[in-house]
């Protein structure tokens, strides 16, 4: 039975398919293990954060860290500084480490307001200009809200390992300024990142309870606020930091714990909210699908047109009450 096997004529096809098989297998089994080793992802990971640490120190001196005067600054920029908006789109873009001045933001989002008013303008007319113009102007800022908090979220995860590693290093005798060096260098961005700068800004004769405000000012966190007012009253008045910053960092795990909880508390409601939210533009564009002579009633008679508005204004109504309900501050 064997000899008449190795003398069929698909023998040598099989053994093809089987070294192509085993091919295939030992080249996915080696990429898996290339990309499994944690060896290479802390190489990786330790690269990285070079990179960082170079780049910090060769941005940021003594021009980069100095304010400008009000007589310095353009007459542009001290009309934008007198509205809140300007300042606001300011305060985020330091927020979300975009390192653009503002008159660039503000080109940019002119430029894709004009892109989307003439898509407009050449889909649907007058109306759809307007509508695109100010869908143009609004897609920039919402990208730059979202970066912003996506940082702070990120730097408010490592701030209570932070203030554990700085309260260490006063622990073992370093500095208060030394500590802040050490979270810069272990820490990964954004934390690093703003604490260099504060370290920065104190190691080029500012004064330290100036760089601290500084680094509330650029992170408008709550939790970072505690942090730097614990310092400034322990410089003015004395007292045990160590135990002030180990007290902070259980205080925002705390938070953490319970904004979970209540996460998980009020899943429930945020997916109703999600399914009673989607239930009525699937079942209309189920309905246009399946009879589209019924459904076109609603959109061509005047009737159904005003049964659309007030059918959208309580589905509008009834997302802000449930986003309301489930939306807890802690």
């Amino acid at each position: 039975m064997v000899s008449e096997f190795f003398h069929t004529p698909d023998y040598p096809i099989l053994i093809l398919i089987l070294l192509i098989f085993l091919s295939f297998f030992f080249l996915i089994r080696g990429i898996l293990i290339f990309l499994a080793n944690p060896e290479r992802f802390h190489q990786r990971r330790l690269k990285k954060r070079l990179r960082e640490i170079d780049g910090l120190e060769s941005s940021l001196n003594i021009s980069t860290l100095l304010k400008k005067a009000s007589l310095e600054q353009s007459l542009l920029e001290q009309i934008m500084g007198k509205f809140s908006l300007f300042n606001r789109i300011q305060i985020m873009m330091l927020q979300g480490n975009l390192k653009w001045e503002l008159r660039t933001f503000l080109i940019v989002a002119a430029l894709s307001g004009l892109v989307m008013a003439g898509l407009g303008m050449a889909k649907w007319g007058g109306w759809g200009a307007l509508a695109g113009g100010g869908l143009g102007l609004i897609i920039p800022y919402k990208i730059l809200v979202r970066r912003s908090k996506r940082r702070l979220k990120k730097f408010e995860t490592q701030l209570p390992d932070a203030l554990d590693l700085l309260a260490r290093g006063l622990k073992a005798g370093h500095a208060f300024p030394t500590g802040l060096q050490q979270v810069a260098k272990e820490m990964s961005d954004p934390l690093g990142t703003e604490f260099f700068k504060t370290f920065t800004e104190f190691n080029h004769g500012l004064d330290l309870n100036t760089a601290l405000l500084n680094l509330c000012q650029r992170i408008g966190l709550r939790d970072l606020s505690f942090f730097t007012t614990a310092v400034l009253i322990q410089r003015e008045t004395g007292g045990n930091l160590t135990e002030i910053l180990e007290k902070i960092s259980i205080l925002i795990r705390e938070r953490f714990k319970l904004r979970n909880q209540i996460g998980a508390l009020t899943a429930e409601g945020r997916l109703s909210g999600l399914i009673l939210l989607l239930l009525p533009p699937i079942l209309a564009g189920l309905l246009m699908v399946i009879n589209p002579t019924y459904g076109k009633v609603l959109i061509n008679h005047p009737t159904g047109r005003i049964m659309c508005g007030v059918a959208l204004g309580f589905q509008l109504l009834g997302m802000w009450c449930i986003h309301k309900i489930v939306s807890i501050k802690v």
